[in-house]
């Protein structure tokens, strides 16, 4: 959220300005997932702050190409248990617009709770331990955007610092030959109806290239559409594992007993056998020589209309666009040169996850005096940040987040260094979190978290999954420290307990 951090509280360069009982920084799904929960442990009336860069509430939904859709059948993207004030079918994918709508219409019951100050368009600088009289509280430095010279702190009893992912949009790609078109796919739409029947390369196989695709054949299905894939991505298979109808009931798998069997897959050292294993277990595309995992879903019937419309998938990374103006050639990481039609349309679609080139400043998940507790990527509680907001927020009212055997994991470090151990690290850590959580946290809390994805399933499944969840508890966290710490030493990450 913040490109600087002051790890200290200076009293010369701020002025106190008010007490709260609680400062949030954030309003994307983390902070208003950590905020929702704060409220069922704040008296009536309690005074609170939420704070963010933004305009107004739902993060990166702000920013996103407008043509994204969620991953997930909806209902299981929320803050809290909060409904979406829709009859859609269950397995609705939403828009970008009615996410961001959805999440912002979060404020309102959260406002009716407690007396909720807002401060939209305001960045924060500082989010520390201060000593006062009666011992420690929150020190929460910010200022409106653009206007530095004007900073205010505010006290609270605690603060949530909830920056969630370093999610950064990403840059045109720059190319030799000028006579090709290099767009975002936040400027897809306009692009296409500016240059109709022009080429376009998607440069990305993830889920911003798979989503660009579908886009691109919806608005004309004639339009040449070529893949460059890098490494390949595979996908979840959404048709098998979140299936509609009576099929929930016979068929599919517990989105958590899909996590245990990655955690126990992954042993610390054979990521690319997890990879493997993945794709020809629970990918949409088992048969790919895909290479890569990033959490994405994707449907059946989506991969074929993707496979169907593609005139062309070259599997390998760009390089650049070079040649004569009338006559670019592609040329490939691997030494491939592919000659492409003047006036081509390329989208960068590489993603827009941890994508500076300085990584985001180290927070320590809780502070030393334990007033702030943060939900960021450097030493992040869960890869899914609306899930570390709404369980690790439960989890420090209630006075057990702490010495508990929760870890946390240096995300971005370890993403930048193997996306593949990324993956074995990040499952084994949220599967093993998840066990600590369920043996320790009431039913009726764990029952009322919708971003659970195992509530797709019947209540008899899921609670014989919880069942079977609890039987092997004390052998899959043991398995699961172990690859952590592991991971940890080999690539020199940081991964501790809480």
């Amino acid at each position: 959220m913040f490109d600087h951090f002051d790890t200290k509280h200076s009293s010369e360069t701020a002025q106190l300005a008010d007490l709260y009982d609680l400062v949030v920084v954030g309003a994307g799904v983390a902070g208003l997932n950590a905020l929702y929960a704060a409220t069922e442990y704040l008296p009536k009336g309690a005074r609170v702050l939420l704070i963010d860069q933004k305009d107004m509430a739902g993060g990166m939904w702000n920013v996103a190409y407008d043509y994204v859709r969620l991953h997930q059948p909806h209902p299981m993207f929320t803050v809290g248990d909060l409904k979406w004030g829709w009859n859609k079918p269950p397995s609705y994918l939403a828009k970008r617009d009615e996410v961001r709508d959805h999440l912002a219409s979060a404020l309102a019951p959260i406002a009716d709770r407690v007396q909720l100050d807002l401060r939209f368009g305001h960045t924060v600088t500082g989010c520390e331990d201060m000593r006062a009289e009666d011992g420690y509280r929150a020190a929460v430095t910010f200022h409106a955007n653009g206007d530095a010279e004007e900073s205010v702190t505010v006290q609270a009893t605690r603060a949530i610092h909830a920056p969630g992912l370093d999610y950064r949009l990403a840059e045109p790609l720059v190319f030799s030959n000028g006579h090709v078109i290099s767009i975002l796919p936040q400027d897809l739409l306009e692009t296409l109806a500016a240059h109709p029947g022009r080429p376009v390369y998607v440069v990305g196989g993830g889920k911003t290239g798979m989503d660009t695709i579908l886009a691109t054949l919806a608005e004309n299905p004639e339009r040449e559409v070529t893949l460059i894939n890098g490494r390949g991505t595979n996908f979840l298979n959404r048709t098998k594992y979140l299936p509609n109808g009576l099929k929930r009931w016979t068929s599919g798998m517990l989105i958590s007993r899909l996590f245990r069997d990655l955690a126990l897959t992954f042993d610390g050292l054979n990521e690319d056998h997890l990879i493997d294993h993945f794709r020809r277990q629970h990918s949409s595309d088992p048969d790919s020589a895909n290479g890569v995992f990033l959490y994405g879903l994707q449907s059946e019937e989506e991969r074929a209309r993707i496979e169907a419309g593609l005139a062309q998938r070259h599997d390998g990374y760009l390089e650049d666009v070079e040649g004569p103006a009338e006559a670019p050639v592609m040329r490939l990481r691997g030494g491939q040169r592919v000659d492409v039609p003047a006036g081509s349309i390329f989208v960068n679609c590489t993603g827009s996850f941890f994508r500076s080139p300085e990584k985001a400043h180290v927070h320590p998940f809780l502070s030393p005096q334990g007033t702030v507790m943060s939900i960021n990527a450097r030493d992040g509680f869960h890869f899914l940040t609306s899930v570390a907001g709404f369980f690790a927020t439960h989890l420090l009212y209630r006075g057990q987040l702490a010495n508990a055997g929760f870890y946390t994991l240096d995300l971005e470090e370890l993403f930048r260094r193997n996306r593949n151990a990324w993956v074995g690290a990040s499952s084994a850590q949220a599967y093993m979190n998840q066990v600590i959580a369920v043996q320790i946290l009431p039913m009726m809390l764990l029952d009322r978290c919708a971003l659970d994805f195992d509530r797709w399933y019947p209540l008899p499944r899921r609670i014989a999954g919880l069942i079977r969840m609890k039987s092997t508890a004390q052998a899959d966290i043991a398995h699961c420290r172990g690859v952590l710490e592991r991971v940890a030493d080999r690539f020199e990450v940081r991964c501790a307990p809480v």
